[in-house]
């Protein structure tokens, strides 16, 4: 005949319980606090001030030419905070780097800044001016793929819109292929602000005379730059 084993009280599994569970979130408390944490990059390192280079204050007059630079369009799935690196047909998001902005935003400020740098008498700027400025810029980067192996690409067109109605709209494009070392989030960090550098020296090229002469022909660039 068997012997019926008696029914285990709900109240003594209770401490059991809340011990396991106890023992469960301390794991994963102790696992969150050891694991790495997200590192967050910029784009121009060190950072890139505007104006930097100057000691003195440089005035800003009716006369002076202003440039502004809207903000660059890019594809969806590389606009987000985001560090991306294409393995192959995949994309891979890293898990503990971040970008410290939208890609886009990034972008358009080290542009920016690099414009500035090489233009210290004219107002370069990526923020709306209550006048029509002297020129707008308008950029489109339609890839920028750093890749595993080691190669990457940047595709880009800009526009170029003068003030002046009755003057033409200036536009280019361009092709960039970098070679480059990618193991590591400040490795893809850094051959991004190249491609990034590479195409403000572009543009730079294409710019129109900034002293009213005729702008310049419109050129397309097909350079590959060993990194």
């Amino acid at each position: 005949m068997k012997t019926r084993q008696p029914a285990v009280s709900l109240s003594r599994l209770y401490p059991a319980l809340r011990a396991g569970g106890g023992l469960l979130l301390s794991a994963v408390v102790l696992s969150a606090c050891s694991s790495a944490p997200v590192r967050f990059y910029t784009l121009g390192a060190p950072a890139v001030a505007v104006g930097a280079e100057s000691s003195s204050t440089i005035p800003i007059t009716d006369s002076t030419p202003v440039i502004e630079v809207e903000r660059a369009r890019m594809p969806d799935y590389l606009d987000s905070q985001d560090i991306m690196v294409r393995n192959g047909h995949e994309i891979e998001r890293s898990g503990l780097g971040r970008w410290a902005s939208r890609l886009s935003v990034g972008a358009t400020d080290l542009i920016t800044a690099r414009l500035a740098q090489k233009w210290p008498n004219l107002f370069v700027t990526d923020q709306s001016q209550p006048d029509r400025p002297t020129w707008r810029l308008q950029l489109n980067i339609s890839r920028l793929d750093v890749s595993r192996d080691g190669k990457s690409a940047l595709n880009a067109d800009w526009a170029i819109i003068p003030q002046d109605t009755r003057v033409s709209i200036l536009r280019n494009r361009t092709t960039i292929v970098m070679d480059g070392n990618t193991a590591s989030n400040a490795n893809i960090a850094k051959v991004t602000e190249s491609l990034l550098n590479e195409l403000s020296d572009r543009i730079e090229a294409s710019w129109p005379s900034t002293t009213g002469a005729t702008p310049q022909t419109a050129m397309t660039f097909h350079r590959h730059t060993k990194g």
